[in-house]
């Protein structure tokens, strides 16, 4: 009995001893070594080649663009990429282009009498208003970064809109509001739009409502969000004009279409009216916007004074940022657009 407990003893150790070496060659055949890897190697010796590029070449003309587009990169860079990002998401879209029949801005305005022109050499005022404030809150941050006179026109929504007003008066911005009103085409409208389908009490009643949401924060007037389709019809414009001339606010017609009345219906009333000349950002481009204000700045120097509006977009904030260095010299006055209404509409 006890020779089998032996035998199977020592078969166990066998057993044992057996297992051990299949682990240990297992493992030395599984692992990783340089050795079972190395490769050969061979050096070969390759003729070194000098090479020279010719210079870049451009024609005169060329050489402008080229420096125009590097600038325009070079402001791109000095916007932050990732606040313009964000911010660009939040511009507004509904804002309707200045109309493709328009006239010329020259054709029914008439000079300023003490403003100068080109022939005396003095300075000519420009008015520069932003419209769509108060929706952006990164955009009217910028804006109200600008150096004064601008005037803020502050749309009637906004959960912040109030205190954004608030804000840019005591920065000592001339505010206003943007009213909303009804356009041909579609767009993405406020959550209350004038409309010509309203009777003379509900747009009474929605007016005054947007009017008395800023009560007490010095609002000088109003301009049209869009409104091409309003401004056109006389009866709806004469129960705004009513509301303009109870309250002493002046009317700035954006001029979304040749064919608005604002002008007739306030004379009128008796309510201070102006019109918009240039369009600064119907493209959101640093060079188009810039293009925008050397025309502003021909019809003032033609005329006397210039009306501008522009939107709280990216471009539009680094070209005015840039355009306003230097004013003097180019002999601009940069006025709040109250004065300038006050001037226009004295009574000769």
């Amino acid at each position: 009995m006890r020779k089998i407990r032996k035998g199977w003893l020592w078969a166990l150790i066998l057993l044992c001893i057996a297992a051990i070496e299949g682990l240990i060659i297992a493992y030395d055949l599984l692992r990783s070594s340089p050795s079972h890897f190395q490769l050969a190697t061979a050096e070969a010796a390759v003729p070194q080649r000098n090479m020279t590029l010719p210079p870049f070449i451009f024609e005169p003309a060329e050489e402008a663009e080229m420096t125009a587009r590097l600038t325009n990169v070079q402001k791109q860079v000095e916007y932050p990429l990732l606040y313009r990002i964000i911010s660009q998401s939040e511009e507004p879209e509904a804002t309707e282009k200045a109309p493709k029949e328009e006239v010329s801005a020259l054709e029914h305005k008439q000079p300023l009498a003490n403003a100068q022109n080109k022939n005396t050499g003095g300075p000519v005022m420009v008015a520069v208003i932003i419209d769509d404030m108060g929706v952006s809150v990164p955009h009217t941050r910028d804006i109200l970064s600008l150096p004064k006179p601008i005037t803020a026109s502050f749309l009637t929504y906004g959960a912040a809109n109030r205190k954004q007003v608030k804000e840019a008066k005591d920065k000592g911005f001339e505010v206003m509001l943007h009213v909303p009103m009804m356009p041909h085409g579609k767009a993405d409208l406020a959550p209350v739009t004038l409309s010509p389908n309203m009777t003379e009490a509900k747009i009474t009643e929605d007016l005054v409502q947007m009017l008395d949401r800023y009560k007490g924060l010095g609002m000088k007037g109003i301009n049209n969000h869009m409104g091409s389709l309003f401004t056109e019809d006389a009866q709806s414009m004469k129960y705004v004009m009513q509301i303009l001339k109870a309250r002493k606010l002046f009317f700035l017609d954006s001029k979304t279409t040749s064919k608005s009345v604002g002008e007739k219906t306030a004379a009128e009333y008796g309510v201070p009216y102006i019109a918009r000349d240039v369009f600064l950002d119907n493209e959101n481009d640093y060079n188009y916007v810039m293009k925008q204000l050397r025309q502003t700045e021909k019809i003032a120097h033609m005329r006397g004074y210039a009306v501008a509006i522009g939107h709280p977009r990216s471009q539009t904030y680094l070209a005015l940022r840039d355009w306003m260095q230097g004013l003097s010299e180019r002999k601009i006055r940069l006025v709040k657009l109250q004065d300038l209404v006050r001037e226009l509409n004295k009574k000769q």
